[in-house]
């Protein structure tokens, strides 16, 4: 149509006969080919192409305008001729027909055949326009309207450049060439000039708009300061000539009344208008497109430094990651990394903020004159305020960070170790752990608040300062040869509107400094990380076995020194001999004069044999494992390994995934060979008894697995991995005699699985000896003999000496090389004690372990399982549907007191009354000083002294606002909400850390509360400030323009619904953004925790691949919220366009001269500064109510059900017993005692009933599953009773349901009870209970501190107590050589003391509990025979007069019980002494015994 129309315009030039011009022949002929070339583009290009083109979509645009200028022209020229006035028409056919088709072409649309079938995302798709106003994300904000939106709707939202595998290689490149360029130079690197560098691409793009932007910025006050001298100029036309009609039908012509007309017209007042109206447009836009653009970028870099933390965490040497703590780590990527997201704005500002001042002075000047320079000086003169606010800020920075780090490295710890707090009732003392760290950390919050009120004047008060110095100065000697200045209506408003634009680059500046120098500190902290020491890939030489150089041998080590520090002593040979027990670890920490933790390794290793290495606790078994899969520095020597290597740490190492998942660690499925190592690691009957098979999941850090279950997970993994070189650290500690037997048999040994394998097994065990090809003892840290066990004993050394005193009679072996059916047939692998699974009767074991029973098919298992809700333990993160209710404003609001709440709005008010107030006040002069005479014009001194009175009272009340605001409110609501946060985390039941993941609470520690320090309180200062701001700007906009009275309720409705229709989309992005940002802490602690595992297995890529899919699922959420927000950003500007439209209409349509200049200045003043104030107040408003997100998410933690009481009623007969001592006997009852772990699952115990007098000693024995553990953790009601109170009030934890009519009967059985010297302890507080009872627990855990706190965490005990403890637990000498002794610094999870030492630690804190009854919950698995004969001597000897359970894998630990209670299935088959139990040949304790080879 539009080409037609050219024609024929051309076809009427060409008719004329008034000599029509070869130019406009030729410009018509290109404008008619382009439109008809345009069409076919157009066409071709849906038929090929997923978006409408760029090239298309400018060309409407400039068309448009083109046509717009001369169609004006033409309408000037029309009356000239009719052939003009013909063009004129065509012209406007044109631009009609053109609108039309920009309006098609510029519709988002996705319909197109070649849209559907692609799988870009919608932004891919979208057209330019669609783009610059994110109309594309509509779909989804209206979809977010009728329903809860969920990860699926806004899934492929992320652009190609954004996913981490485009992102990390690029950054990755930058920062190694800044390395290599830093190296040559002998200078530090710098990450964040690598980072730079990165992006250097984007950088002119990213300039281009910003500079534009300013342009645009200015541009409105320029047009402005026109359309005000045009009311003036009406304003003394008409004054002077009083008797003239106030209506001008003036057209614009050529000249008017007075020659000046076409600048007084009516046309010329609505050019300027829609001028002001293009530029307004414009703003918006590009204020919307390059805040997005830097979002994108700054996403780019975050996923990128993300996935360079991660590696980097994967490389760490044993020294790194002694200094790099889990809570840094963690903060570099909660934080840190987080920086950089909107780091694109606060960078560029540096150079729109002088272009800004610059153009904003420039006006002022031409406005002013050189008046306009004092007021520049004036800001010079508060400018060294920014650099020395800069210089502390950073200082404080860096302080708050160490806290950050520490506090999340804390309460990781704790809430990882949670079971053990609680058993031991140590809540209290780690919580105020905790909460110290906290308010060092808000203490150092305190002191920013300071600095944010003294730095307020620039913040707030800048402005209105500067504009009093100048206008001060204008007014008195502002005029020609320093003469008073006039104040007219134009220079006051025009300058304020200059004062109010060159507010915002003022602040910028100030919050551009404060991001900064926030963005510098934590890009040093991760570049710090980044630089640590690395693991030396080449310490072990790795050979492919297919390569082998060494013929027949897979590990060779030649005179090699391995320690797990750098720094050793000078004079090695003379260190104190028990430095070696305490490099028994995979992180040893770093003292004075170590000596090495292995020195002088020499051993071969033939391919496929067994070797078993053997040693007292602490003698460098494990760290020989170490050694070999490369984890410890090597100092001298050589070391290879030939094959791939697999590697079973002491303690399992089980991922949050199936069992399935767990075993394949990624590898393909083969079925065949998949059952050969199920049934080889025993796991047959635990696939058939799980609810969904192997398909079950296995919660975190293997919650739902008993120990033995996670070791032979953890061997399935290995033999399933079908690697050349298996090292085995003590794998058979954790399982029962039995299944030691089955391993050994099936597995492990000479006719296992592995038998063609070479395999290193530490083990404490001796009764496998003689089956190995060689045995290594290690004593102080090297090789004391070596050999076959023949040689060994007829050496009649230290081996010999061990066996002969420890070892047990040679009859059993012929048992264990062939165990009988009837044992086969009883041998079971129950799930757990388990949380999730349990059997839901006593014919759940099944047969299939024995040899005759043949394998069990895995698939056969899984046929027939009901997948129900127990086959899940992990709880789908809750993301809340609807709006923020007002419980959660409320609720915060509490949190920094009503009283604060209103102080704050108090002086918010005040300050707006200020500001107005000075207006009016120029308002006010400007008309006295028109009305009144050259002689009697008001008095100059009076009004500057009320305009410096006015500013100085807006200053006072600003620094007064900011300290409230930061320094008392802010530290209020944090401390308060983290306080009770951490108090209700620590009182919640076993349960909830059983399905909560811990990365999911550690992101509301880190992220929701970084939110609820930092960004709530700046944004509801923010908030409040553009609300009362916008309040009085609308109000003076009301009163001098009734137009806008008409036009607000519609403006006011379009508001709300934008407002509304927004935020139910943008919640619910928010809390899918939050929920997919757990996954990334979850993944990366549990990588952490087994870091060893995955660089010995060599599975670095597939964890790498792993945590990319979780940033990129976060990063698409994130987009998605970005795009959520723009949508919003750019339609609320368009409404204060149309205000700001509307107001100039209003007096630009009134009849000439009727105007007062003061009045529209006053009115058009405040209308820019509505609109500033509406963009900001929509965008703070809007970004609060999504980081009210933060406080929702604490509040849901905040209001979940707790344990029981912690203290008991003191009126009650149980406090009346505790006030004498109770428990004085140490008498315990079980009376038809049932319990599960979580309500809907099967019962653990069952029923069970039996007596234990007061100083007996008790050992429980059963099969792996029978319950033994969980009859402890009811003990100290860690679970609670079937169908009790407090079971059912904690009820909500367990996402598991009844399975219908079997468990009808279990669902209804009454709990029972537990009696101790006959107390009913359902009647007592958790910490009364607790502290009168001691445990050493089957997984021994220190906490990173010192020794002492590790002992007596609430202090109350003397020095000389705690060494007598570690002297019966024969530690003192170990302690005592290290420096510091009590005060010796334990490791994070005390990773610097071996498995062994933390046990007899535990051991230590049990003598200092002094309670009449102690749990040993096989405390003595991971020391040696010589070690647990001296631990129960301790035992008989210390705790005699006190009643004492003991569950044990080794027989022989109990044998000397008063009674033996054994467990199967949960309910109890034998109580009775051990000699009467002995004497019954088909008693199971019998068989348990024959198999331990104790009869």
């Amino acid at each position: 149509m539009a080409g037609m129309i050219s024609c024929s315009i051309l076809v009427h030039l060409l008719q004329q006969d008034n000599g029509t011009t070869p130019a406009a022949v030729f410009g018509y002929t290109a404008l008619a080919a382009a439109w008809f070339l345009a069409v076919s583009l157009n066409y071709y290009e849906h038929i090929y192409s997923i978006r409408s083109s760029d090239v298309i979509f400018t060309f409407y645009v400039l068309g448009l305008s083109a046509l717009s200028i001369q169609a004006r022209t033409l309408y000037l020229l029309s009356n000239r001729s009719h052939g003009i006035t013909f063009q004129l028409g065509a012209t406007l056919c044109m631009i009609s027909t053109l609108l039309v088709g920009f309006i098609i072409e510029a519709w988002p649309r996705g319909s197109t055949k070649v849209q559907r079938s692609s799988s870009a995302p919608i932004y891919d798709k979208a057209n330019l326009f669609s783009r610059m106003t994110y109309f594309f994300f509509l779909p989804i904000i209206r979809l977010g309207n009728t329903k809860s939106l969920s990860i699926k709707d806004i899934d492929n939202q992320l652009p190609e450049c954004l996913y981490t595998s485009k992102s990390q290689p690029r950054l990755d490149f930058y920062w190694k060439a800044n390395q290599d360029s830093a190296r040559t130079k002998g200078k530090e690197p710098s990450l964040f000039w690598a980072v730079l560098r990165s992006q250097l691409l984007y950088v002119p793009a990213l300039l281009l708009l910003r500079i534009s932007r300013v342009f645009t910025n200015f541009a409105i006050p320029a047009i402005l300061s026109l359309l005000l001298a045009y009311f003036q100029d009406l304003q003394e036309k008409f004054s002077t000539t009083p008797g003239k009609t106030f209506i001008n039908n003036d057209n614009g012509g050529p000249k008017g009344d007075d020659g000046n007309g076409g600048k007084m017209s009516m046309t010329y007042g609505l050019f300027l208008v829609i001028a002001m109206f293009v530029m307004g447009l414009a703003n918006s836009v590009l204020l919307t497109v390059s805040r997005q653009y830097c979002i994108v970028r700054g996403l780019e870099i975050r996923s990128a430094l993300l996935s360079m933390v991660y590696r980097k965490a994967l490389r760490l040497s044993p020294g790194a990651r002694q200094v790099s703590t889990v809570g840094s780590i963690t903060s570099h990527m909660s934080v840190d990394a987080d920086y950089w997201l909107e780091a694109g704005i606060h960078l560029t500002t540096w150079v729109a903020v002088p272009l800004e001042i610059f153009l904003g002075l420039f006006l002022l000047h031409r406005l002013l004159g050189w008046s306009a320079w004092v007021g520049f000086l004036a800001m010079l003169t508060i400018s060294p305020l920014q650099i020395w606010r800069a210089r502390i800020f950073g200082k404080l920075q860096r302080k708050k960070n160490s806290f950050i780090d520490e506090r999340l490295r804390l309460t990781t710890e704790v809430l990882s170790a949670i079971k053990i707090v609680k058993l031991y009732a140590w809540e209290d003392a780690f919580l105020k752990r905790i909460l110290d760290v906290r308010n060092m950390e808000l203490g150092v919050l305190r002191r920013v608040g300071v600095l944010y009120a003294v730095m307020s004047i620039v913040f707030n008060s800048l402005t209105l300062i500067i504009s009093l110095v100048t206008l001060s100065v204008y007014a008195k000697w502002g005029g020609p040869g320093f003469t008073p200045g006039t104040l007219t209506p134009q220079i006051v408003f025009v300058s304020m509107t200059l004062f109010a634009l060159l507010k915002v680059p003022i602040a910028s500046l100030t919050e551009a400094t404060t991001a900064t120098v926030t963005l510098t500190v934590g890009t040093s902290r991760i570049q710090a990380f980044l630089l640590q020491e690395e693991n030396d890939p080449g310490s072990i030489i790795r050979e492919d076995a297919f390569g082998n150089s060494t013929e027949g041998l897979s590990v060779v080590i030649e005179a090699a020194t391995f320690s797990w520090t750098k720094e050793l002593s000078e004079n090695q040979d003379d260190a104190d001999e028990t430095h070696s027990l305490l490099q028994e670890s995979q992180h040893g920490e770093s003292t004075e004069s170590q000596r090495p933790t292995l020195q002088h390794i020499s051993l071969s290793v033939k391919s496929g044999s067994l070797v078993a290495i053997v040693g007292r606790v602490g003698q460098g078994k494990s760290s020989l494992l170490s050694a070999l899969i490369g984890e410890m520095y090597k100092f001298h020597g050589y070391a290879k390994t030939v094959g791939r290597v697999a590697y079973i740490p002491q303690q399992s190492w089980i991922l949050n995934a199936t069992l399935r998942d767990n075993i394949l660690f990624g590898l393909e499925y083969d079925q065949e060979r998949y059952e050969r190592v199920i049934v080889a690691s025993g796991l047959g009957p635990d696939l058939a008894i799980f609810p969904a098979g192997d398909q079950t999941e296995i919660g975190e850090r293997g919650i739902n697995l008993s120990g033995g279950q996670k070791q032979r997970v953890s061997l399935a993994r290995a033999a399933y991995s079908d690697a050349d070189i298996y090292l085995l650290d003590d794998p058979l500690s954790a399982v029962d005699a039995h299944v030691d037997q089955h391993l050994w048999s099936e597995l492990i040994g000479p006719r296992g699985l592995l038998r063609n394998k070479t395999r290193l097994l530490v083990t404490h065990g001796i009764h496998h000896l003689q089956e190995v090809d060689q045995i290594i003892l290690l004593k102080d840290g090297c090789i004391a003999e070596t050999g076959h066990f023949e040689d060994l004993m007829a050496a009649g050394q230290t081996f010999c000496q061990l066996i002969s005193e420890y070892a047990i009679t040679h009859r059993y072996r012929d048992d264990f090389d062939t165990p009988s059916e009837a044992e086969s047939e009883n041998e079971e692998t129950q799930s757990q004690e388990t949380v999730d699974v349990g059997t839901s009767s006593d014919t759940a074991a099944v047969a299939g372990m024995s040899k005759q029973g043949g394998a069990i098919n895995a698939a056969d298992t899984n046929k027939n399982v009901k997948k129900n809700k127990k086959a899940g333990i992990i709880q789908t993160e809750n993301i809340l549907d609807g709006g923020l209710t007002a419980s959660i404003f409320l609720g915060y609001l509490r949190a920094i007191t009503y009283k604060y709440a209103i102080l704050i709005m108090l002086f918010h008010v005040l300050m707006q009354v200020c500001y107005v107030g000075t207006s009016l006040w120029l308002k006010y002069w400007i008309e006295q000083n028109e009305d009144a005479d050259q002689n009697s014009r008001p008095s100059l001194s009076f009004f500057l002294l009320v305009f410096s009175g006015l500013t100085l009272v807006y200053v006072l009340i600003g620094i007064a606002l900011s300290w409230i605001a930061f320094g008392v409110a802010r530290i209020r609501a944090s401390e308060y909400l983290h306080r009770i946060f951490m108090s209700r985390l620590m009182r919640l039941p076993p349960a909830f850390f059983d399905t909560t993941p811990l990365g999911r609470i550690i992101n509301r520690v880190s992220s929701d509360f970084a939110s609820i320090d930092d960004r709530i309180p700046w944004k509801l200062f923010e908030a409040i400030g553009h609300a009362v701001s916008l309040i009085a700007s609308l109000t003076v906009v009301a009163f001098t323009t009734p137009l806008f009275l008409v036009a607000s309720p519609f403006l006011a409705l379009i508001y709300y619904c934008v407002q509304k229709y927004y935020l139910r989309a943008s919640q619910a992005v928010k809390r899918i953004c939050r929920a997919t940002q757990s996954p990334i802490y979850q993944h990366f602690q549990e990588t952490l925790a087994g870091v060893s595992t995955i660089r010995a297995m060599g599975l670095q890529d597939r964890f790498i691949t792993a945590n990319a899919k979780r940033s990129d699922l976060y990063s698409n959420s994130f987009i998605a919220m970005a795009y959520c927000i723009r949508w919003m950003e750019i339609l609320v500007q368009m409404v204060n366009v149309v205000i700001t439209l509307l107001a100039c209409l209003w007096f630009v349509l009134l009849p000439q001269g009727s105007v007062s200049a003061a009045t529209a200045g006053l009115a058009l003043s405040f209308a820019m500064s509505n609109s500033q104030s509406l963009i900001w107040f929509a965008r703070t408003y809007s970004d609060l109510y999504v980081h009210m997100i933060a406080v929702e998410r604490v509040q849901e933690y905040m209001k979940l059900k707790t344990e029981a009481p912690l203290l008991t009623a003191p009126d009650s007969e149980a406090g009346r017993a505790l006030e004498h001592h109770w428990p004085q006997e140490g008498k315990v009852e079980f009376v038809s005692y049932s319990t599960r772990y979580r309500e809907g699952l099967d019962l653990v115990l069952k029923g069970i009933s039996f007596m234990v007098e007061g100083g007996q000693k008790i050992g429980i024995v059963g099969r792996t599953g029978a319950g033994k553990s969980s009859l402890t953790l009811a003990l100290f009601r860690m679970i609670e009773a079937a169908n009790s109170e407090w079971a059912r009030a904690t009820s909500s934890y367990s996402n598991q349901e009844p399975q219908d009519q079997n468990n009808d009967e279990e669902d209804q059985m009454n709990g029972g009870k537990i009696v101790i010297d006959n107390i009913d302890i359902s009647t007592m507080g958790l910490v009364d209970l607790r502290k009168n009872l001691s445990i050493i627990p089957q997984e021994p855990v220190l906490f990173a501190g010192t020794v002492r706190e590790n002992l007596d965490p609430f202090e109350e005990l003397e020095d000389a107590v705690l060494w007598e403890a570690l002297e019966r637990s024969y530690l003192h000498s170990v302690i005592a050589a290290l420096p510091g002794g009590l005060q010796f610094q334990v490791a994070q999870n005390g990773e610097n003391f071996s498995v062994g030492q933390r046990s007899l630690i535990c051991l230590a804190r049990a003598l200092l509990r002094k309670t009449k009854i102690l749990v040993l919950d096989e405390a003595t698995s991971a020391v040696d025979i010589e070690t647990d004969e001296l631990i129960q001597k301790t035992i008989r000897t210390e705790f005699k007069e006190r009643t004492i359970l003991t569950i044990a894998h080794r027989i022989k630990t109990v044998m000397d019980s008063d009674k033996i209670l054994v467990l199967d299935h949960g309910r109890v088959v034998e109580y009775d002494a051990p000699k009467v139990l002995l004497q019954d040949e088909s008693s199971l304790f019998y068989k348990l015994a024959k198999q331990a080879g104790e009869v």
